[in-house]
C-alpha cells in the first residue's frame, strides 16, 4: 500500500496534466473555429479587427485584448481595434479606450515585438516591468504581445500575474499566425476592392474613350428618366400607335395604378369621357400638339378629378414619327387655391366697402333709432307704437347685419393683436347654453329633439380673440342645427394636433353637394331662401384665416357635414385682463357731445337732455378742443371719425385736463374696438352706433351715478 500511494499520485497528476493540455486543445480549436468563420466575410479590416478582439476576450480569461496595425504614412503602430472584459457586461460603463493610441518608440513591448517578429510572454509586470505608456488606458500586470506577420502585433493582458506554460506560448503563437492571416484576407480584400474600383474606372474611362456617344446618350436616357419621374406633372411616352410605353411615378399616383398594369394600354382609359382622347389625337395629328383644359378625368378606382392635357409628337430618325408625349395638369389644388383666392378677393372688396360705408350707415341707422325711441316715449295710440316698434327691430336687425359687415374690413395684424390665450373648452360650452334655447325650444314643439354631444379634450388653448372665436362657434352650430330640421345629432369636439388646436362642429343633417361646399363661404351665398343674409360663414371664414388658422367642411348629401376649424394653439393659459378707468362722480352732471354729423349730434343731445343731465353739444372738433381747455365736464362723448381732429385726441386732451373724466367713444367702427382695452389713448368705454336710448342710459347711469355714490345717497 505505501509502495503504490506515490505512484497513484504520480498517475492522477498526470492524468489532470492531460486533461488541462485537452481542456486547452479544445479551447483552442473553438477559438480557431470561431476566427475561421471570419475568412469569408468581405467586411473592412477595422471591423474584422473589432471582431477578433471580441473573439478573444470571450474564447479566454484575458481582461483585454487589442490589435494595432503598423501605419506606413505615420510610421509607427495605430490602435485599429480594442475591447475588455467589462464592456461585455450592459449594465457596466464601457471601456473609453484611447482611440489614437500610437506605438512608436523602440523601448515600448508592442514596437519591439513588431520590428523583431518575436513575441513577448510577462507573466507579471512587477518583476519584468515594462515602458509606462501615458496615453494608455489600460495598465497590465501580465502580458502577451504577439505580432500579426508584418500587418502589426495583437495584445492580450490581465490585471493579475499569470503563468504561461510553453504549451500555452506555442498555442498563442498559432492562434497570432492565424489572426494575422485573417487580417491580412481582410486586407487582401480591401485592396481588391480598390483594385477593383481602380479597374472600374479604368475600363470606364475606356469605354467613355472608345464609346463616348454611347456612353453619352445613356447618360442623357438616365438624366432624362431621372427628370421623368420626378415632374410633379403625370406624363406618359406613347408608341408611335398612341399605346402607352411608359408612365411617370407622378401619373402612377393620379390614376392609382403600377406602370406595369398600363402598358400597351390607350391613355383613354384616363379620360371620363374616352372620347375626349380620340379628340386630343385627331388634334395633335393636324397640328403636331394639342391642349385640353378642365378635363375630366378617372382614377382607377373610379373617382375623378379635374385636368389640363397636352398632346404632342415626338420626332424620331430621319423625321420618322417615333410616338407622343401626353402631359396631365392635375387642377385639383389649383382649383381650390383659386377659389380661396377669389373667395379672399371677395372678402377684401367686401371689407373695403363695409369700411368705407359702415361709419355712414351707422350715422343713419342711429337717427332712425334714436327718432324711433323718443317718438315712442310720447306716443300712447298702440297702432303707432306697433308701428315704431317694428321700425325699431328693422334698425337692430340691420344694425346685426352691418356688424357683420365689419368683420371684413379688420386686418389680420389687427386681429392678431388682439389675439388672446383662450380655453376653448369653456368657449364651447358657453355658445351651447346661449344657443340652445334658441332651438332646443323650436325642435321640442314639434316633437324633435337635438342630441347635444361633446367630445372635449384636455388643455385645449388658442390664441384667439374670446369673442371672435364665439362668433365661429355661434354661426357653426346655428348653421349646423339649421341643417337638421328633422332633429338629429350634433357633436361638438376639441383635441391638440401638435402646436395646433382642432374643433370640430358636426351634425347629422342634409348635408351639401359638392357645388354648395365650393360656394359655402361665399359672402351672401346662402341656401336658407329669403331672410337670411348669406354673410355668416364667410364671417366664419374671415375670422379663422385672419387669426392664421384653417377651415374645412366635409359632407355629403344626406350624410350630414363636418366643419374643422384649425387655430394656432399654445401649452398654457393665460387670463385676458382688461383694465378699465373707474368712473368718478362729480357734483353737477354736464356732458360734452362732440361728432362731425349734425342730426346725429342733436339726436344725442335730445336724448341727453330727455333722461335730465345738461349736454353741450359741439359739431366742430377744433371748437371742442378749444372748449376742452377751459371748461370741465362730468363725461365726454365724442365719435372716432372726423375731420381734422379725431376721437383719439379728444380723448386725450379731456384725460390732460383731467384724468379723471370718463371719455366714451361712440363709433361706427365699434365692432373692430369694443372688446380692446383702450385706456391707454384715453377712452373707458366704447359703444356701437346705432346706439339705442336705453342703452345710453344704462352708459350715463354707470359713469354718472356708480354703484358706490348711488349707495351713499341712499
Amino acid at each position: 500500500m505505501t509502495v503504490d500511494r506515490p505512484v497513484d499520485e504520480c498517475l492522477k497528476a498526470e492524468l489532470l496534466g492531460i486533461r488541462r493540455r485537452e481542456e486547452e486543445m479544445i479551447r483552442v480549436y473553438g477559438m480557431i473555429e470561431r476566427l475561421v468563420e471570419l475568412l469569408p466575410e468581405k467586411a473592412g479590416v477595422r471591423s474584422v479587427c473589432d471582431k477578433l478582439v471580441r473573439i478573444v476576450i470571450e474564447e479566454t480569461d484575458f481582461e483585454n485584448c487589442s490589435i494595432a496595425l503598423w501605419d506606413a504614412e505615420h510610421k509607427d503602430l495605430a490602435l485599429a481595434a480594442a475591447f475588455g472584459l467589462i464592456d461585455q457586461l450592459e449594465e457596466r460603463p464601457k471601456t473609453e479606450y484611447h482611440g489614437r493610441l500610437r506605438f512608436a518608440a523602440e523601448c515600448e513591448v508592442a514596437s519591439r515585438t513588431f520590428s523583431n517578429q518575436e513575441p513577448v510572454f510577462i507573466e507579471n509586470t512587477g518583476l519584468q516591468p515594462i515602458p509606462a505608456k501615458p496615453d494608455a488606458v489600460v495598465h497590465p500586470v501580465s502580458l502577451i504581445c504577439l505580432p500579426l506577420l508584418d500587418l502589426g502585433v495583437l495584445n492580450i493582458s490581465k490585471s493579475r500575474p499569470s503563468l504561461f506554460p510553453n504549451q500555452e506560448k506555442r498555442n498563442w503563437i498559432i492562434l497570432s499566425h492565424i489572426v494575422g492571416q485573417i487580417i491580412q484576407s481582410a486586407v487582401f480584400q480591401e485592396r481588391l476592392r480598390d483594385e477593383n474600383r481602380n479597374l472600374q474606372v479604368l475600363i470606364d474611362e475606356k469605354v467613355r474613350s472608345l464609346d463616348g456617344n454611347n456612353r453619352q446618350l445613356a447618360a442623357s436616357n438616365q438624366f432624362l428618366e431621372g427628370i421623368l419621374d420626378h415632374i410633379p406633372e403625370g406624363v406618359c411616352c406613347l408608341d408611335s400607335e398612341g399605346r402607352i410605353a411608359r408612365v411617370n411615378a407622378a401619373m402612377e399616383t393620379l390614376h392609382g395604378a403600377a406602370n406595369a398594369g398600363l402598358l400597351t394600354s390607350s391613355p383613354a382609359v384616363f379620360f371620363q369621357d374616352p372620347r375626349v382622347f380620340g379628340q386630343l389625337m385627331e388634334m395633335a395629328g393636324q397640328a403636331g400638339s394639342a391642349r385640353l383644359t378642365d378635363v375630366v378625368l378617372l382614377q382607377s378606382d373610379g373617382s375623378r378629378y379635374p385636368a389640363d392635357v397636352f398632346l404632342t409628337k415626338i420626332g424620331g430618325e430621319a423625321g420618322r414619327h417615333a410616338g407622343y408625349l401626353l402631359i396631365v395638369y392635375d387642377m385639383t389644388e389649383k382649383k381650390v387655391f383659386t377659389e380661396q383666392l377669389l373667395r379672399a378677393e371677395k372678402l377684401a372688396a367686401m371689407g373695403t366697402m363695409a369700411g368705407g360705408v359702415a361709419h355712414d350707415f351707422n350715422n343713419l341707422l342711429m337717427m332712425i333709432l334714436g327718432n324711433t325711441q323718443l317718438l315712442l316715449l310720447q306716443v300712447c295710440e298702440e297702432p303707432l307704437r306697433r308701428r315704431l316698434l317694428n321700425v325699431e327691430e328693422a334698425v337692430q336687425e340691420a344694425a346685426k347685419i352691418l356688424r357683420r359687415l365689419q368683420v371684413f374690413s379688420a386686418s389680420k395684424s389687427e386681429n392678431r393683436k388682439r389675439a388672446k390665450v383662450v380655453d376653448v373648452n369653456d368657449v364651447l360650452r358657453e355658445v351651447v347654453d346661449l344657443t340652445r334655447p334658441q332651438w332646443k325650444s323650436t325642435f321640442e314643439k314639434q316633437g324633435l329633439a337635438i342630441d347635444l354631444r361633446l367630445e372635449l379634450c384636455h388643455s385645449c388653448f388658442a390664441v384667439i380673440h374670446v369673442s371672435d372665436l364665439r362668433e365661429i362657434l355661434t354661426n357653426l352650430i346655428l348653421n349646423a342645427v339649421d341643417a337638421m330640421p328633422g332633429g338629429g345629432v350634433l357633436t361638438l369636439s376639441s383635441r391638440s394636433d401638435g402646436a395646433d388646436i382642432v374643433l370640430s362642429v358636426a351634425d347629422t343633417g342634409v348635408g351639401m353637394t359638392g357645388d354648395t361646399q365650393r360656394k359655402l363661404f361665399d359672402p351672401f351665398y346662402t341656401t336658407k331662401g329669403l331672410g337670411k343674409s348669406g354673410l355668416g360663414l364667410s364671417v366664419v371664414w374671415n375670422l379663422v384665416n385672419q387669426y392664421g388658422g384653417e377651415i374645412e367642411v366635409m359632407s355629403q348629401p344626406g350624410k350630414g357635414s363636418v366643419f374643422e376649424i384649425r387655430l394656432p394653439g399654445t401649452e398654457t393659459g393665460q387670463e385676458d385682463a382688461v383694465c378699465r378707468t373707474s368712473p368718478v362722480s362729480w357734483p353737477e352732471r354736464r356732458i360734452l357731445i362732440v361728432d362731425d354729423d349734425r342730426e346725429v349730434l342733436r339726436l344725442l343731445r335730445d336724448m341727453i337732455r330727455l333722461s335730465g343731465y345738461k349736454a353741450v353739444a359741439i359739431e366742430d372738433p377744433g371748437e371742442a378742443m378749444q372748449i376742452l381747455d377751459g371748461d370741465s365736464f362730468d363725461l365726454v362723448l365724442t365719435d372716432l371719425g372726423m375731420p381734422v381732429v379725431s376721437g383719439w385726441e379728444i380723448a386725450r386732451k379731456t384725460k390732460e385736463k383731467c384724468p379723471e373724466t370718463p371719455v366714451v367713444l361712440i363709433t361706427g367702427w365699434g365692432a373692430q374696438y369694443e372688446q380692446e382695452d383702450l385706456s391707454k389713448r384715453g377712452i373707458d368705454l366704447v359703444v356701437s352706433k346705432p346706439l339705442s336710448y336705453d342703452k345710453l342710459l344704462k352708459v350715463l347711469g354707470n359713469f354718472l351715478h356708480p354703484p358706490e355714490v348711488s349707495a351713499e345717497k341712499g
